[in-house]
């Protein structure tokens, strides 16, 4: 990305995340000033589509995207930019495969029909406008930005006598809508051949208009056909879509969580839609797909590009909750590029030449495609519907039987709260919905609410195609879990999720029930990665607050205590490692007397240690900041828990820094300086330097990180209540990393020359530096030192954990009883 484009995307608008309007927007479109406006039987006004991008339209919490994550609180937005920018171009570099044309065939429509309709319009559209430029001078395409290139086209041109429509209505009506697309037609190919006979392009933002010229036309050229049919032909217009731009170009979606300014934003309106209806500031929740544009027409232009789509790609996954796999447009000059970007890889098709007639008939199917495809073509969840009537959404869960299909029963959810957004362009894409399976009887409203009973996670985990051998398949680690504890650590069972159903999603297409998987999104033989990923659908009961809503640091202490409690039960008693801790998979659950409990929850991530699953050792797991050494480095020991264990302590330390207690968070305008703030950087090369230097010696664990902790919490016969979340910290580090059982070399975190004993006599300082310098001596990495006696010092901190458990458990009784006392005090005396 050049400078000048830089400072173009980050201008001075504010980087803090826009709150949605309380009020819906109204969804009527105001039509541009035309030549002749459509008639009052042409255009069908879209009042009963669903207000976009309110809060009563779009279930969302505080922001939950890597700018408003909690694990990023010590960021600044200079610094989230700069991560999703190195991010981005580390996806260019590993995760882009170029020039994969069969993406292309993904949007193809399934219904014969349909296709037979779509390769007409492609053909229609093609021929028209390569008719128009034949009429054009070839002088007139060599023009500058601002220049008014084309002239009308002759009156034989075929542009203009478009096929006159054969809908329902009077010949006046008819004979109106057809002078109007002809001169709509026209205005769109004057237009987009601005773009499409450039010599040199002078200027980006002179691109938006022409390019979306083009699309438009293609839109009209798609209306024409489908307004055209009648009788049972008409039902192939069930479904179908215009792909049309957004009016207002290089601008920033008000539902954006950065200050970025997205090129244009393509969105879907009814095929009835006036194609000049204002489509202003579209959001990301509308938008169908990005087109991000480059004056360049060469390979930089075009890394360039796909380095901000796949930016903008985090946000569409962040806003759009029913997003499985999204698409993109990239022009660089004169050349078009198709992305696509699915749940580990995304892909580009080879370039489409609009300066050539082969290139213009290529984009014009890829838009007509669209228009006439599938929802789930598309990347739409087909089993997720918003249900306007109700303002609220209605999701459809495997029933007891783990599966959904023809004869299956499934159980339809509905939900207006979002706990967990998608907020990665890459990954499992987890989502958490509170919901009851009580349809709502009335419009759900702040007087009607929806009162949630249970927790829906909708992921897309690793998994085996194989779903009966599928050994890394949450619900049944769950259920295994659930069943081990039953029997040894009954005491556990209250924190310990309940599985009220869930398996694979699965969806009807084209007639028939199909797997939600990478294979059914790329077709057999085209899969997304080496990796096979499987759509899955868990809804659990009781419902948790998310760790950020602890109260006191007693409550914090006795929830992330609660988590690995757990934690270690699972090794124990189920052989189950979970692999990735972290803020999201902690909750805090509250008994009935208020006592804050805390959940561990997520298995997508864990290994049944009982089946030998060492193999993937190497695989990365883990949430930044929290990520262990150990991960971060991407080294050949073997993953262990001790690597969740110190997961764990980067957990604590950071709120513990930020503040663990709900409404009294750190306020120090310093905050994105302190050492901890390092954890969190834009590369992970950073991140490993920044927690080795912090975790290598204990004077540096507490200089740089438990120092620096908020001091919090009340101040009672038992101490300050912020020591007790100091010293965990402290033990937990001592253990971990400065254990009696391993010898000084294997503490720390930094390879050392193995210590050798001297065999007569003490070395001098001489001595001992040529020790040091002598490369003969074998190096010790301390992480594969601790790794084998890792149950050993697994089970000291759970040791530490249970006594520190029991302290803030007590500490919440005790508060918990002044409570009840002053309460009963404040009783007026009768």
């Amino acid at each position: 990305m050049t400078n000048s484009n830089k400072k173009r995307k980050n201008s001075s608008r504010t980087s803090e995340p826009t709150e949605p309007t309380t009020q819906p927007q109204s969804n009527f479109v105001t039509p541009r000033k035309r030549q002749k406006p459509f008639t009052s039987q042409d255009a069908i006004s879209n009042s009963g589509r669903p207000p976009l991008s309110t809060a009563s339209r779009t279930p969302r919490v505080s922001r939950s995207g890597t700018s408003g994550a909690y694990s990023n609180r010590f960021s600044t937005a200079q610094q989230i930019s700069t991560e999703r920018h190195n991010e981005a171009s580390i996806h260019y570099e590993q995760r882009l495969d170029k020039e994969h044309d069969f993406i292309l065939k993904l949007a193809q429509p399934l219904d014969t029909k349909r296709q037979n309709i779509a390769e007409e319009i492609i053909e229609k559209a093609a021929l028209f406008m390569e008719s128009y430029l034949d009429t054009v001078p070839s002088s007139l395409g060599q023009s500058v930005e601002g220049m008014d290139i084309a002239d009308e086209p002759r009156p034989d041109s075929p542009m203009q006598q478009p096929s006159t429509p054969t809908d329902s209505g009077t010949s006046t009506q008819r004979a109106e809508r057809t002078i109007d697309n002809s001169l709509l037609l026209n205005e769109k190919l004057k237009a987009a051949n601005k773009w499409i006979s450039w010599q040199s392009i002078g200027n980006e933002k002179a691109m938006y208009g022409p390019i979306g010229a083009f699309i438009e036309y293609v839109a009209l050229m798609v209306q024409e056909r489908l307004t055209s049919l009648t009788g049972p032909s008409s039902s192939n217009v069930l479904g179908c879509r215009l792909v049309l731009p957004s009016m207002k170009s290089d601008y920033k979606p008000p539902d954006a969580d950065d200050s970025m300014r997205i090129d244009m934003g393509l969105t879907r309106a009814k095929i009835n839609d006036p194609i000049d209806a204002y489509r202003g500031q579209v959001s990301y929740y509308e938008v169908l797909a990005v087109l991000e544009a480059k004056r360049k027409g060469d390979d930089n232009g075009f890394r360039d590009a796909f380095l901000q789509l796949d930016i903008y790609t985090r946000q569409l996954y962040q806003q759009q909750h029913n997003l499985r796999v999204a698409w993109g447009v990239t022009v660089s000059g004169k050349h078009v590029r198709v992305c696509h970007f699915g749940p580990d890889r995304a892909k580009s098709s080879s370039l489409m030449d609009v300066s050539m007639a082969e290139g213009r008939r290529a984009f014009v199917e890829v838009l007509v495609n669209w228009s006439l495809c599938e929802e789930s073509q598309l990347g739409r969840d087909p089993t997720m519907e918003y249900l306007p009537d109700l303002k609220c959404w209605q999701i459809s869960c495997p029933g007891e039987a783990g599966c959904m299909g023809e004869g299956a029963a499934i159980q339809h959810y509905y939900f207006t709260t979002v706990s967990c957004q998608a907020d990665r362009v890459f990954g499992r894409h987890t989502r958490c919905f509170l919901a009851t399976d009580v349809m709502p009887t009335g419009v759900v409203s702040a007087t009607n609410p929806l009162i949630p009973t249970v927790v829906i996670k909708d992921s897309w985990a690793l998994s085996k195609r194989n779903a009966s051998k599928d050994s890394r398949d949450e619900v049944k680690s769950l259920n295994k879990v659930k069943d081990g504890l039953l029997e040894k650590a009954a005491e556990l069972d209250i924190v310990i999720p309940e599985i009220v159903a869930g398996g694979r999603v699965s969806f009807l297409r084209n007639g028939d029930w199909v797997e939600d998987n990478t294979d059914t999104v790329y077709g057999l033989g085209q899969a997304d990665g080496p990796s096979f990923r499987a759509h899955r659908r868990i809804v659990m009961r009781p419902i948790g607050e998310p760790l950020r809503s602890t109260k006191s640091v007693a409550e914090f202490v006795t929830v992330v205590c609660d988590a690995m409690r757990c934690h270690s039960a699972f090794i124990e008693f189920c052989n189950i490692l979970q692999r990735d801790v972290s803020d999201n998979n902690i909750l805090v659950f509250r008994q009935d007397d208020g006592i804050a409990r805390g959940m561990l929850i997520d298995l997508d991530c864990a290994i049944d240690l009982s089946q030998g699953e060492q193999d993937i050792r190497k695989e990365m797991t883990g949430t930044d900041p929290y990520t262990s050494i150990n991960n971060l480095s991407t080294s050949a020991v073997e993953r262990t828990s001790l690597d969740d264990w110190e997961s764990m302590l980067c957990l604590i330390c950071w709120f513990a820094t930020y503040g663990t207690i709900s409404g009294n968070r750190n306020e120090d305008p310093n905050l994105a300086k302190f050492p901890i703030a390092q954890w969190r950087q834009e590369s992970t090369a950073k991140m490993l330097v920044a927690k080795q230097s912090a975790f290598n010696d204990y004077e540096s664990f507490r200089d740089l990180v438990v120092n620096n902790f908020k001091p919090e919490g009340d101040k009672g016969d038992k101490g300050d209540e912020s020591k007790l979340v100091k010293d965990l910290a402290l033990l937990l580090y001592l253990c971990l990393f400065q254990n009696r059982h391993l010898s000084p070399d294997c503490r720390g975190t930094r390879l050392k020359r193995k210590h050798v004993e001297p065999e007569h006599h003490e070395l001098s300082f001489e001595e001992e530096l040529d020790r040091l310098s002598n490369e003969s001596l074998p190096m010790v990495n301390p992480f594969e030192e601790r790794a084998k006696i890792c149950d050993k010092i697994s089970q000291q901190l759970l040791a530490i954990v249970n006594v520190y458990w029991k302290k803030a458990m007590d500490l919440q009784k005790e508060a918990k009883k002044a409570k009840s006392n002053a309460a009963i005090d404040n009783i007026p005396q009768q």
